[in-house]
């Protein structure tokens, strides 16, 4: 929410958000130099395939193993397994994917409702690789987010948020995908997370 829900609890969240509204080249227009070209390079010359999954479960064991491998190379917490699975029940998650050569490259999971998709993961495996190799993903990891974009305005999502921005910019990782996120253009927004009680349990 843009404002604190009464007698809710509540945190503040620092995002980033593309308006898909806008006419395809106006977002693109709104990219960095480099991010442009990174993407151009990665769909003329990469050989790369993109999957938008809106019927995610079977595929749902696939991104789980491909994400903990990430989570753990980072140093990050697993994917919530349980949270998945309730997300695709209620058909509020998209998978999507980047490959090469049959190869898996990037792998995005959105949460969806009404004219809004969140990013609520992003892996990509390419720790311990050659340069050439860890340039490539982050290629493909770009041009999933266009691809992404552009699957999300054809079924008429208005909104792309990108999951979060981190407040503190201290550490160069935090700084690092700040940066990326924000070579997309779009706007900061500070909005609410919200919980509230609908029944006595709660």
């Amino acid at each position: 929410r843009h404002a604190p829900v009464a007698e809710a609890r509540f945190a503040p969240f620092l995002s980033l958000v593309t308006d898909l509204s806008a006419a395809q080249d106006a977002i693109a227009a709104g990219f960095g130099k480099d991010c442009r070209y990174k993407i151009r390079r990665a769909d003329t010359k990469d050989e790369l395939t993109a999957e938008f999954i809106l019927e995610p479960e079977a595929r749902l064991e696939e991104f789980r193993t491909f994400f903990d491998t990430f989570a753990r190379q980072k140093g990050h917490e697993p994917c919530d397994a349980q949270w998945l699975r309730a997300a695709c029940q209620a058909h509020q998650l998209v998978l999507t994917a980047a490959a090469r050569h049959g190869e898996a490259l990037v792998w995005h999971a959105y949460a969806t409702a009404g004219k809004a998709a969140w990013l609520q993961y992003t892996g990509s495996c390419f720790r311990d690789r050659e340069n050439d190799y860890r340039a490539l993903v982050g290629r493909a990891n770009r041009w999933l987010h266009w691809k992404d974009m552009l699957q999300f305005k054809d079924l008429g999502v208005t909104r792309y948020d990108w999951g979060g921005l981190f407040e503190d910019e201290s550490a160069a990782d935090r700084a690092g995908i700040n940066e990326f996120k924000k070579s997309f253009g779009g706007e900061v927004e500070r909005s609410y997370h919200c919980e509230v009680r609908i029944r006595f349990r709660g």
